[in-house]
């Protein structure tokens, strides 16, 4: 049913830890089918980015200037910067599930919801949902992989027709 939403717009707070740096600011993440639109700001405006497009190429753009286009987001992030989001997988790591076109190996809670998972090289762990939309959501989830560890709290959803997939 999560697998469904194939529009959604969340906004909330992203810690990233590379190994050598760290930082945390928001984060907004619009979905429209293959479209991504992500958007990470730093402190006071400081440190941020925004990737946007689709499974295509992707566009990365520094707050400082910097503009990249990406065809293997994960390799030439990894190259140019040392490390990388799964920015593909995370479209459905955020709403509780795992990325449909890649094998996985998942952990279910008591309720059957995702407690953990790994996939991709990336180890998923939930520490928390909450009902957004009338769905059971992710409010903060952890993803790691070698040095890299990032955070996300979720504090607003909007999902068009969330009331249709609730009532399933």
């Amino acid at each position: 049913m999560l697998r469904e939403i194939e529009e959604f717009r969340m906004e909330g707070r992203l810690a990233l830890n590379t190994g050598r740096r760290g930082y945390s600011g928001t984060v907004s993440w619009e979905q429209n089918d293959d479209i991504v639109d992500f958007r990470f700001r730093g402190p006071f405006g400081f440190g941020g980015f925004r990737i946007h497009g689709d499974h295509e190429q992707l566009r990365v753009k520094t707050t400082s200037g910097d503009e990249m286009l990406l065809r293997d987001p994960e390799k030439e992030m990894s190259e140019r910067f040392g490390w990388s989001l799964p920015v593909h997988s995370m479209r459905y790591w955020i709403l509780g599930v795992s990325d449909p076109g890649l094998p996985a190996n998942e952990v279910p809670d008591a309720d059957g919801l995702l407690d953990s998972m790994e996939q991709a090289g990336w180890l998923v762990h939930y520490d928390s949902y909450g009902e957004a939309e009338g769905l059971l959501l992710p409010r903060r989830l952890d993803m790691e992989r070698g040095d890299v560890r990032i955070r996300v709290m979720t504090d607003r959803w909007d999902i068009p027709g969330a009331g249709t997939l609730a009532q399933r």
